[in-house]
């Protein structure tokens, strides 16, 4: 059968499991989870309870061709050499796992492997997924997974060198913004008489409006500045401040962010798979 087994029932792949199923992409029938907590096994089957459930992660292989492994990227090597003995090669990887390359896990699974790097606010449909496939994935496959992924969000293709910098803005930047808005609405709440509690709600309804018009109407934000901030107005005064602030403190912490990439999925060492 050609069902998805799914390795891993934390957040982000129970995450996966509701998307699929509530999206209705896929079908109770037609997935199998295996995860190493019984808790985590009974939680999935009281969710779902027609869901396949393996008490191996090696049963799950040996009932799918599609295997998403949704662990952390320390234990990405252990499951490989778990799993990989009982695999036929025809099997296409699913990898999760920030940090762990293409050619890493190919050495293990000379098969077909892909990377994909969801996002937290796919639990809600929305944000991007960044998907990159190995040189031996074909058509069929890469449409397979592309189609998983696209009934949680949108799907954006990327070489392997672009993982980093795009997983910044796909996956980070949720939780780079919700810092952002708690600032703003912090910063409100300081200078006003504003309680914090409602500054954070106008804060976050801002957010999520703006987005929207800048969606909706196709409008870069350079319009949507020009449309607010009137010559000598206060939004101008706000703008202006951002612009001569921010672009320093940002390059700093993304240049941080990107190193820090470098040793995700090495244990420190640099040395994932040795």
């Amino acid at each position: 059968m050609d069902c998805v087994g799914i390795i891993g029932y934390g957040h982000m792949g129970s995450m996966l499991v509701n998307g699929f199923l509530a999206s209705g992409v896929l079908g109770t029938d037609e997935i199998v989870v295996a995860s190493r907590g019984q808790k985590s096994r009974d939680a999935c089957a009281a969710a779902w309870p027609r869901i396949g459930i393996a008490a191996t992660n090696r049963e799950l292989v040996r009932r799918c061709r599609t295997i998403i492994i949704a662990v952390r990227p320390q234990e990405m090597r252990e499951i490989l050499h778990e799993i990989v003995p009982v695999m036929d090669g025809d099997e296409h990887i699913v990898s999760l796992a920030a940090g762990i390359s293409l050619q890493e896990i190919e050495g293990e699974f000379p098969g077909s492997v892909t990377r994909a790097i969801p996002t937290v606010t796919s639990a809600v449909g929305q944000g991007t997924t960044l998907v990159c496939h190995g040189r031996q994935v074909g058509m069929h496959d890469a449409l397979r997974v592309e189609g998983l992924f696209s009934s949680i969000g949108n799907v954006v293709l990327v070489g392997e060198s672009d993982i980093p910098a795009a997983t910044l803005l796909s996956s980070c930047g949720p939780g780079l913004l919700a810092a952002i808005i708690e600032e703003l609405a912090g910063a409100t709440a300081r200078a006003s008489g504003l309680p914090p509690g409602r500054a954070l709600v106008l804060a976050t309804g801002m957010v999520a409006a703006t987005a929207a018009y800048l969606r909706e109407t196709g409008k870069a934000p350079g319009d949507l500045i020009g449309e607010v901030a009137t010559g000598g107005g206060v939004t101008e005064v706000g703008v202006q401040g951002f612009r001569e602030a921010l672009p320093a403190v940002f390059d700093e912490v993304f240049a941080a962010m990107l190193e820090r990439c470098d040793t995700v999925g090495k244990g420190g060492s640099g040395q994932a798979f040795k």
